[in-house]
């Protein structure tokens, strides 16, 4: 593949991450108005569209942006990088590209059975990409920093609903699972961005 088309590849990868992410927040933003701060659906809408359409676009259409723009950044987040940062790749694809799917079949938000894939996936392959000259430290650690969070979210799921409620428990969850998670994936897609034009404006 030409530097060109490697680059292209990247500038759209990381505008693809940035767009998914942005979509994550706004959509969250929609969706946790609509539905309630706590487990019961208050089954408000908006548009004329229920909670359930905007719960199924916050479950798929911000993933799948962001899966696609990954895909276009394996060049330099996974093939070139040995096997650890490939399976967290893998991992990480799996994690956001099925539910996605999922939700879009049934048509809702579904629950969060693949959030701590996607948590693992984020983990290792930030691990894996540690010493490799491709990947900016911040970009790094901005895949170390949505990792855990996704992990913080599901583990916050597992608490009862009886407890949560009582705080707002549900609104809590999606602000790990897509507000902060949605705000990393627009920090790592304009960090990755930065790099390369810091790269291609570098004197030789």
């Amino acid at each position: 593949m030409s530097t060109a088309s490697t680059s292209v590849r990247i500038q759209l990868g990381s505008l693809l991450t940035v767009v998914g992410g942005l979509l994550m927040v706004t959509l969250w933003l929609i969706f946790t108005t609509l539905h309630g701060a706590t487990s019961f659906n208050e089954d408000g809408s908006a548009l004329g569209l229920s909670t359930l359409f905007w719960g199924m676009l916050l479950g798929s259409i911000p993933n799948l942006l962001i899966a696609t723009g990954l895909i276009l950044l394996s060049s330099c987040l996974a093939f070139t990088t040995g096997r650890l940062a490939r399976l967290g790749y893998v991992l990480l694809l799996i994690g956001l590209i099925v539910p996605a799917l999922a939700d879009l079949a049934i048509q809702a938000l579904g629950p969060p059975f693949f959030v701590p894939v996607a948590a693992v996936g984020l983990i290792v392959l930030a691990s894996g990409v540690q010493s490799d000259s491709q990947i900016s430290k911040p970009s790094r650690y901005l895949l170390l920093f949505v990792g855990p969070v996704l992990g913080i979210a599901f583990a916050w799921a597992l608490v009862p609903t009886a407890l949560t409620d009582s705080i707002s428990g549900y609104r809590i969850y999606g602000g790990f699972a897509h507000f902060a998670a949605g705000v990393g994936w627009v920090m790592f897609g304009v960090s990755v961005l930065r790099a390369r034009f810091t790269t291609i404006e570098a004197p030789s």
